[in-house]
């Protein structure tokens, strides 16, 4: 885990919804394994006063991607900051996503800005099925920016406009009921409520699998608890001890 001060290379918006911020460093990129994240500090003073986390989107050499999208202020500034400002960042951090399935096929569910680290773990271990969730076409991700993902990639939109309609759960659905139970592993990251309902699906065919959660991780290390998940092991960090958890592990409802 490394603390560093880094010089932003591209921030540019890549649809209707999503930025992809770019910078380079040989420390924050070394060692990353799929679901961690890195924390920002958007200004170099106490305004905003906390850190925001990003997961690990892409990594290319030295070269680190992140997406985001506009939520609150601090990404609002984020979102305006020019190609050779500077950025203080924090990490690698966080636990990562299993990377040996033991011949399981892998699906990966994932919705809004919960995309990130599935697109990573895919590019980096492989997948079966990635099933993305959106509201609309106009958030549906450029086709270039998903090309080196080997899944068969499947879509679901609220509206329709885009892929199967409803969410993206109808495509888990229908996956589940083609596949053996048994040899799946299900990987997600999402809007709570959105998990939840992952979650929900796999109970109901018994199927294995993780969740990243995605709490209000502004330390990063633990400290300021802001970011707790109840656990079989009791009330645990989201920052520290996850963001990834087994489903089996979740002792709560999550929305």
């Amino acid at each position: 885990m490394v603390d560093e001060t880094v010089r932003i290379l591209e921030n540019n918006r890549i649809n209707d919804k999503y930025y992809k911020l770019v910078f380079e460093s040989d420390k924050l990129s070394r060692n990353v394994e799929p679901g961690q994240f890195l924390n920002v500090q958007i200004e170099d003073g106490y305004d905003p006063f906390l850190r925001r986390p990003f997961s690990y989107y892409r990594i290319i050499g030295s070269r680190l991607e992140i997406l985001y999208e506009i939520l609150g202020r601090g990404t609002g500034i984020l979102s305006h900051k020019p190609p050779g400002s500077d950025l203080t960042i924090l990490g690698p951090l966080g636990k990562k996503f299993t990377s040996d399935i033991q011949g399981k096929k892998r699906i990966l569910v994932a919705g809004g800005i919960g995309l990130p680290p599935l697109v990573f773990l895919a590019e980096r271990q492989g997948a079966d099925y990635l099933l993305i969730g959106a509201k609309s076409q106009r958030e549906v991700m450029p086709a270039k920016e998903l090309e080196s993902v080997s899944a068969k990639i499947l879509y679901a939109t609220n509206d329709g406009s885009y892929g199967e309609k409803g969410f993206v759960t109808v495509l888990l659905e229908q996956l589940l009921q083609q596949e053996n139970p048994d040899q799946i592993l299900i990987q997600t990251c999402g809007p709570k409520v959105m998990m939840q309902a992952v979650m929900d699906v796999a109970a109901k065919y018994k199927v294995r699998g993780e969740v990243s959660i995605d709490e209000s991780m502004a330390c990063g290390v633990g400290a300021c608890l802001g970011c707790m998940v109840e656990t079989d092991k009791g009330l645990q960090t989201a920052c520290v001890d996850g963001p990834v958890f087994g489903f089996e592990r979740i002792r709560q409802r999550l929305a």
